[in-house]
Protein backbone atom coordinates (compact mmCIF):
# COMPACT_ATOMS: atom_id res chain seq x y z
CA UNK A 1 0.00 0.00 0.00
CA UNK A 2 1.54 3.71 -1.24
CA UNK A 3 1.95 6.33 1.27
CA UNK A 4 -0.73 8.09 -1.20
CA UNK A 5 -3.47 5.16 -0.13
CA UNK A 6 -2.85 5.26 3.70
CA UNK A 7 -3.09 9.24 3.80
CA UNK A 8 -6.68 8.42 1.85
CA UNK A 9 -7.72 5.83 4.59
CA UNK A 10 -6.84 8.56 7.79
CA UNK A 11 -8.60 10.92 5.90
CA UNK A 12 -11.51 9.05 5.44
CA UNK A 13 -11.54 7.83 9.11
CA UNK A 14 -10.61 11.29 10.86
CA UNK A 15 -13.50 12.68 8.37
CA UNK A 16 -16.05 9.79 10.17
CA UNK A 17 -15.00 11.25 13.67
CA UNK A 18 -15.65 14.57 12.36
CA UNK A 19 -18.65 14.33 10.93
CA UNK A 20 -19.87 12.22 13.47
CA UNK A 21 -18.98 13.91 17.50
CA UNK A 22 -20.84 11.59 19.09
CA UNK A 23 -19.17 8.60 18.18
CA UNK A 24 -15.66 10.28 19.04
CA UNK A 25 -16.99 11.01 22.04
CA UNK A 26 -18.30 7.99 22.90
CA UNK A 27 -15.31 5.78 21.71
CA UNK A 28 -12.92 7.90 23.85
CA UNK A 29 -15.05 7.12 27.07
CA UNK A 30 -14.94 3.80 26.43
CA UNK A 31 -11.28 3.47 26.28
CA UNK A 32 -11.01 5.75 29.49
CA UNK A 33 -13.34 3.47 31.51
CA UNK A 34 -11.13 0.09 30.37
CA UNK A 35 -8.47 1.31 31.02
CA UNK A 36 -9.41 2.46 34.30
CA UNK A 37 -10.97 -0.77 34.94
CA UNK A 38 -7.66 -2.32 34.46
CA UNK A 39 -5.79 -0.10 36.40
CA UNK A 40 -7.69 -0.91 39.33
CA UNK A 41 -8.21 -4.80 38.37
CA UNK A 42 -4.71 -5.59 37.82
CA UNK A 43 -2.97 -7.70 40.34
CA UNK A 44 0.08 -7.00 42.13
CA UNK A 45 2.54 -9.85 41.86
CA UNK A 46 6.32 -10.40 41.94
CA UNK A 47 6.30 -12.49 38.75
CA UNK A 48 3.44 -13.32 36.20
CA UNK A 49 1.07 -16.02 37.14
CA UNK A 50 1.27 -19.09 35.89
CA UNK A 51 0.07 -21.22 38.54
CA UNK A 52 -3.17 -23.19 38.15
CA UNK A 53 -5.78 -23.05 40.39
CA UNK A 54 -5.18 -26.01 42.96
CA UNK A 55 -6.56 -27.42 46.23
CA UNK A 56 -5.29 -29.90 48.24
CA UNK A 57 -6.74 -32.58 50.81
CA UNK A 58 -5.05 -33.64 54.02
CA UNK A 59 -6.07 -36.39 56.26
CA UNK A 60 -4.10 -37.73 59.55
CA UNK A 61 -4.99 -41.16 60.68
CA UNK A 62 -2.36 -41.25 63.32
CA UNK A 63 -0.08 -44.64 63.52
CA UNK A 64 -1.22 -46.05 60.65
CA UNK A 65 1.91 -47.51 57.54
CA UNK A 66 2.21 -45.65 54.29
CA UNK A 67 0.78 -48.66 52.47
CA UNK A 68 -2.32 -48.18 54.71
CA UNK A 69 -2.80 -44.95 54.16
CA UNK A 70 -2.48 -45.33 50.94
CA UNK A 71 -5.26 -48.03 50.49
CA UNK A 72 -8.06 -46.90 52.68
CA UNK A 73 -7.40 -43.13 53.07
CA UNK A 74 -5.61 -42.09 49.26
CA UNK A 75 -7.63 -44.20 46.96
CA UNK A 76 -10.85 -43.30 48.42
CA UNK A 77 -10.49 -39.40 48.31
CA UNK A 78 -8.81 -39.48 44.91
CA UNK A 79 -11.99 -42.13 43.75
CA UNK A 80 -14.41 -39.09 45.24
CA UNK A 81 -13.05 -36.25 43.88
CA UNK A 82 -12.41 -37.74 40.43
CA UNK A 83 -15.89 -36.27 39.04
CA UNK A 84 -15.52 -32.64 40.61
CA UNK A 85 -16.15 -30.26 37.41
CA UNK A 86 -13.13 -28.54 36.28
CA UNK A 87 -10.67 -30.96 37.79
CA UNK A 88 -7.65 -31.66 34.93
CA UNK A 89 -4.94 -33.48 37.14
CA UNK A 90 -4.85 -35.12 40.58
CA UNK A 91 -1.58 -36.15 42.09
CA UNK A 92 -1.41 -37.73 45.78
CA UNK A 93 1.75 -38.70 48.24
CA UNK A 94 0.86 -41.12 51.15
CA UNK A 95 3.33 -41.12 54.20
CA UNK A 96 3.37 -42.34 57.74
CA UNK A 97 -0.16 -41.21 59.25
CA UNK A 98 -0.87 -38.48 56.64
CA UNK A 99 -2.67 -38.02 53.21
CA UNK A 100 -1.92 -35.51 50.99
CA UNK A 101 -3.96 -35.53 47.79
CA UNK A 102 -3.30 -32.37 45.41
CA UNK A 103 -6.33 -31.27 42.83
CA UNK A 104 -5.67 -29.03 39.99
CA UNK A 105 -7.95 -27.14 38.19
CA UNK A 106 -8.27 -25.48 34.87
CA UNK A 107 -7.32 -21.80 34.14
CA UNK A 108 -10.26 -19.56 35.04
CA UNK A 109 -11.78 -22.30 37.64
CA UNK A 110 -13.72 -20.15 40.57
CA UNK A 111 -11.38 -21.85 43.75
CA UNK A 112 -14.46 -20.95 46.14
CA UNK A 113 -17.32 -23.23 44.04
CA UNK A 114 -14.63 -25.36 43.05
CA UNK A 115 -13.79 -25.74 47.26
CA UNK A 116 -17.58 -26.35 47.95
CA UNK A 117 -17.38 -29.49 45.07
CA UNK A 118 -14.59 -31.06 46.81
CA UNK A 119 -16.02 -30.84 50.25
CA UNK A 120 -19.32 -32.47 48.97
CA UNK A 121 -17.56 -34.83 47.03
CA UNK A 122 -14.96 -35.64 50.47
CA UNK A 123 -18.28 -35.42 52.44
CA UNK A 124 -19.82 -38.58 51.25
CA UNK A 125 -17.17 -41.02 51.87
CA UNK A 126 -16.66 -40.37 55.08
CA UNK A 127 -18.53 -43.10 56.02
CA UNK A 128 -16.16 -45.78 53.73
CA UNK A 129 -12.51 -44.31 55.99
CA UNK A 130 -11.38 -46.50 58.52
CA UNK A 131 -12.24 -45.36 62.18
CA UNK A 132 -9.52 -43.11 64.06
CA UNK A 133 -9.07 -41.28 60.74
CA UNK A 134 -9.28 -37.28 61.44
CA UNK A 135 -11.88 -35.46 59.27
CA UNK A 136 -10.21 -33.97 56.26
CA UNK A 137 -8.78 -30.65 55.72
CA UNK A 138 -9.01 -28.57 52.43
CA UNK A 139 -6.55 -25.54 51.86
CA UNK A 140 -6.53 -23.58 48.42
CA UNK A 141 -2.81 -24.23 48.29
CA UNK A 142 -0.26 -26.11 46.55
CA UNK A 143 0.84 -29.21 49.74
CA UNK A 144 4.48 -28.11 48.64
CA UNK A 145 3.77 -24.26 48.72
CA UNK A 146 6.35 -22.10 50.17
CA UNK A 147 5.33 -19.26 52.88
CA UNK A 148 5.12 -15.47 51.99
CA UNK A 149 5.59 -14.73 55.37
CA UNK A 150 7.27 -15.94 58.32
CA UNK A 151 6.14 -14.78 62.02
CA UNK A 152 8.03 -15.35 65.08
CA UNK A 153 6.00 -15.36 68.79
CA UNK A 154 8.21 -15.25 71.97
CA UNK A 155 7.49 -14.48 75.41
CA UNK A 156 9.88 -13.79 78.89
CA UNK A 157 6.91 -14.98 80.97
CA UNK A 158 5.15 -17.90 79.32
CA UNK A 159 6.42 -21.41 79.13
CA UNK A 160 6.66 -23.15 75.51
CA UNK A 161 3.69 -25.08 76.31
CA UNK A 162 1.25 -22.16 76.96
CA UNK A 163 2.80 -20.32 74.15
CA UNK A 164 1.75 -22.82 72.12
CA UNK A 165 -1.85 -23.23 73.41
CA UNK A 166 -1.38 -18.95 73.28
CA UNK A 167 -0.67 -19.74 69.19
CA UNK A 168 -3.18 -22.81 68.80
CA UNK A 169 -6.24 -20.67 70.38
CA UNK A 170 -5.85 -17.02 69.54
CA UNK A 171 -3.06 -15.88 67.37
CA UNK A 172 -3.24 -18.79 64.52
CA UNK A 173 -7.43 -17.71 64.43
CA UNK A 174 -6.73 -14.08 64.46
CA UNK A 175 -3.96 -14.65 61.15
CA UNK A 176 -5.96 -17.42 59.17
CA UNK A 177 -8.84 -14.78 58.46
CA UNK A 178 -6.86 -12.71 56.80
CA UNK A 179 -8.10 -12.77 52.83
CA UNK A 180 -6.52 -15.12 50.46
CA UNK A 181 -4.75 -16.88 53.72
CA UNK A 182 -5.12 -20.12 52.61
CA UNK A 183 -2.81 -22.17 55.44
CA UNK A 184 -0.50 -21.62 58.53
CA UNK A 185 3.05 -23.32 58.99
CA UNK A 186 3.51 -23.68 62.79
CA UNK A 187 6.70 -25.09 64.16
CA UNK A 188 8.55 -25.21 67.36
CA UNK A 189 4.90 -25.50 69.41
CA UNK A 190 5.12 -27.79 72.13
CA UNK A 191 1.95 -28.94 73.44
CA UNK A 192 1.34 -30.82 76.76
CA UNK A 193 0.49 -34.62 76.26
CA UNK A 194 0.22 -37.35 79.00
CA UNK A 195 3.88 -39.86 78.66
CA UNK A 196 3.47 -43.44 79.81
CA UNK A 197 6.86 -45.14 80.40
CA UNK A 198 6.11 -48.79 80.44
CA UNK A 199 8.92 -50.66 82.48
CA UNK A 200 9.17 -53.99 80.62
CA UNK A 201 10.34 -55.94 83.35
CA UNK A 202 7.36 -55.66 85.17
CA UNK A 203 4.72 -55.59 82.44
CA UNK A 204 6.07 -59.47 81.51
CA UNK A 205 6.19 -60.40 84.85
CA UNK A 206 2.75 -59.72 84.98
CA UNK A 207 2.41 -62.03 81.62
CA UNK A 208 0.67 -58.90 80.03
CA UNK A 209 2.44 -57.00 76.83
CA UNK A 210 1.92 -53.55 75.00
CA UNK A 211 -0.77 -54.51 73.42
CA UNK A 212 -3.04 -55.17 76.68
CA UNK A 213 -2.00 -51.87 77.24
CA UNK A 214 -3.56 -50.09 74.01
CA UNK A 215 -6.57 -51.72 74.67
CA UNK A 216 -7.15 -50.41 78.23
CA UNK A 217 -6.55 -47.14 76.42
CA UNK A 218 -8.89 -47.58 74.40
CA UNK A 219 -11.58 -47.79 76.01
CA UNK A 220 -10.87 -44.75 78.57
CA UNK A 221 -12.76 -41.95 76.07
CA UNK A 222 -16.28 -43.21 77.49
CA UNK A 223 -19.00 -40.79 76.66
CA UNK A 224 -22.32 -42.02 75.91
CA UNK A 225 -26.14 -40.95 76.37
CA UNK A 226 -27.63 -43.30 78.69
CA UNK A 227 -31.12 -42.38 78.97
CA UNK A 228 -33.48 -39.57 80.04
CA UNK A 229 -35.36 -38.59 83.25
CA UNK A 230 -38.70 -37.16 82.91
CA UNK A 231 -40.21 -35.74 85.60
CA UNK A 232 -43.74 -33.39 85.59
CA UNK A 233 -42.15 -30.60 84.82
CA UNK A 234 -38.95 -31.22 83.43
CA UNK A 235 -36.88 -33.37 81.14
CA UNK A 236 -33.53 -34.41 81.68
CA UNK A 237 -31.05 -36.06 79.43
CA UNK A 238 -28.46 -38.71 81.10
CA UNK A 239 -24.70 -39.09 80.16
CA UNK A 240 -22.87 -41.56 81.42
CA UNK A 241 -18.54 -40.54 81.09
CA UNK A 242 -15.34 -41.67 82.32
CA UNK A 243 -12.98 -38.86 81.98
CA UNK A 244 -9.58 -39.37 82.38
CA UNK A 245 -7.52 -36.20 83.11
CA UNK A 246 -4.89 -36.65 85.42
CA UNK A 247 -1.52 -39.03 85.98
CA UNK A 248 -3.02 -40.66 88.84
CA UNK A 249 -6.51 -41.30 86.95
CA UNK A 250 -3.89 -42.97 84.62
CA UNK A 251 -2.62 -45.25 86.93
CA UNK A 252 -5.75 -46.51 88.34
CA UNK A 253 -6.77 -48.11 85.35
CA UNK A 254 -7.38 -51.68 84.86
CA UNK A 255 -5.02 -53.37 82.17
CA UNK A 256 -6.52 -57.10 83.46
CA UNK A 257 -7.94 -58.42 86.69
CA UNK A 258 -6.44 -56.59 89.21
CA UNK A 259 -3.62 -55.36 87.77
CA UNK A 260 -3.63 -51.40 87.02
CA UNK A 261 -1.52 -48.88 84.55
CA UNK A 262 0.69 -47.62 87.26
CA UNK A 263 2.10 -51.63 88.24
CA UNK A 264 3.84 -51.51 85.14
CA UNK A 265 4.48 -47.73 84.05
CA UNK A 266 4.83 -44.43 85.04
CA UNK A 267 2.83 -41.96 83.37
CA UNK A 268 4.11 -38.08 83.52
CA UNK A 269 2.03 -35.06 82.02
CA UNK A 270 4.81 -32.81 80.52
CA UNK A 271 5.19 -31.11 77.23
CA UNK A 272 5.78 -33.16 74.11
CA UNK A 273 8.95 -33.49 72.34
CA UNK A 274 9.34 -31.01 69.50
CA UNK A 275 11.02 -32.04 66.61
CA UNK A 276 11.69 -28.11 64.91
CA UNK A 277 12.22 -24.88 67.08
CA UNK A 278 12.48 -21.38 66.94
CA UNK A 279 15.09 -18.65 68.38
CA UNK A 280 14.23 -15.11 67.84
CA UNK A 281 16.58 -12.40 69.50
CA UNK A 282 17.97 -14.68 71.34
CA UNK A 283 14.65 -16.35 72.70
CA UNK A 284 12.78 -19.80 71.85
CA UNK A 285 9.96 -19.36 70.58
CA UNK A 286 6.90 -20.18 68.39
CA UNK A 287 7.31 -19.48 64.20
CA UNK A 288 4.16 -19.25 61.45
CA UNK A 289 4.41 -19.23 58.09
CA UNK A 290 1.55 -17.76 56.04
CA UNK A 291 0.74 -19.72 53.28
CA UNK A 292 -0.63 -18.12 50.03
CA UNK A 293 -3.74 -19.06 48.76
CA UNK A 294 -4.26 -19.75 45.31
CA UNK A 295 -5.15 -16.59 42.83
CA UNK A 296 -4.62 -14.27 45.46
CA UNK A 297 -2.35 -11.03 45.88
CA UNK A 298 0.59 -11.23 48.26
CA UNK A 299 0.61 -7.34 49.43
CA UNK A 300 -2.92 -7.35 50.16
CA UNK A 301 -1.87 -10.25 52.66
CA UNK A 302 0.69 -8.81 53.98
CA UNK A 303 -1.41 -5.67 55.01
CA UNK A 304 -3.76 -7.66 56.10
CA UNK A 305 -1.20 -9.57 58.31
CA UNK A 306 0.66 -6.63 59.51
CA UNK A 307 -2.92 -5.51 60.78
CA UNK A 308 -4.09 -8.50 62.60
CA UNK A 309 -0.80 -8.35 64.04
CA UNK A 310 -1.29 -4.91 65.51
CA UNK A 311 -4.64 -6.04 66.60
CA UNK A 312 -2.90 -9.27 68.28
CA UNK A 313 -0.49 -6.55 70.47
CA UNK A 314 -3.09 -4.99 72.32
CA UNK A 315 -4.68 -8.47 73.24
CA UNK A 316 -1.77 -10.09 73.82
CA UNK A 317 -0.59 -11.25 77.50
CA UNK A 318 2.06 -8.94 78.85
CA UNK A 319 5.43 -10.32 78.47
CA UNK A 320 4.19 -11.87 74.99
CA UNK A 321 5.66 -10.65 71.65
CA UNK A 322 4.64 -11.27 67.71
CA UNK A 323 6.55 -9.82 64.61
CA UNK A 324 7.10 -10.29 61.01
CA UNK A 325 10.55 -11.93 60.69
CA UNK A 326 10.42 -12.25 56.33
CA UNK A 327 8.07 -10.73 54.07
CA UNK A 328 8.18 -11.11 50.39
CA UNK A 329 5.84 -8.24 49.50
CA UNK A 330 8.77 -6.04 50.17
CA UNK A 331 10.21 -6.83 47.79
CA UNK A 332 7.37 -6.30 45.03
CA UNK A 333 6.45 -2.87 46.53
CA UNK A 334 10.17 -2.03 46.44
CA UNK A 335 9.91 -2.70 42.54
CA UNK A 336 6.73 -1.12 42.19
CA UNK A 337 7.80 1.91 43.95
CA UNK A 338 11.04 1.72 41.35
CA UNK A 339 8.73 1.77 38.34
CA UNK A 340 6.59 5.07 39.78
CA UNK A 341 9.88 6.64 40.20
CA UNK A 342 10.96 6.01 36.76
CA UNK A 343 7.67 6.78 35.37
CA UNK A 344 7.33 9.89 37.10
CA UNK A 345 11.31 11.08 36.16
CA UNK A 346 9.99 10.22 32.67
CA UNK A 347 7.56 12.59 32.92
CA UNK A 348 9.12 15.06 34.67
CA UNK A 349 11.56 15.02 32.21
CA UNK A 350 9.91 15.38 28.99
CA UNK A 351 7.95 18.71 30.95
CA UNK A 352 11.77 19.82 30.92
CA UNK A 353 11.81 18.84 27.39
CA UNK A 354 8.56 20.83 26.21
CA UNK A 355 9.74 24.01 28.43
CA UNK A 356 13.43 24.19 27.23
CA UNK A 357 11.75 23.92 23.46
CA UNK A 358 9.25 26.43 24.03
CA UNK A 359 11.71 28.69 25.68
CA UNK A 360 15.02 28.63 23.13
CA UNK A 361 16.26 31.15 22.21
CA UNK A 362 16.11 31.80 18.54
CA UNK A 363 19.68 31.45 16.88
CA UNK A 364 21.30 33.99 15.38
Amino acid sequence: MSIQEQNAQGAKLAGLFVRRPVLAVVINALIVVGGLAAFLGVEVRELPQVDQPVLTINTSFTGASADTVDRQITSVIEGAVARVQGLTGVSSSSSYGRSQVTLTFADGTNLDGATSDVRDATARVLNKLPDGVDAPTIVKADSNASSIMQLSVTSDTLSRDDLTNLVDNQISEALSAVPGVADLQIYGEQAKVFTIDVDQNKLASYGLTVGSIQTALNSIAFDTAAGTINGANQNISVRAAADVTSPADFENLIIDGKTRLGDVARVVFGPQNSSSGLHSDGKSGIGIGIIRAAQSNTVQISDGVYKAVAQLEQTLPKGVSIKVSSDDSIFISGALHEVERSLGRRRAGRRRGRVGARYSPAPR
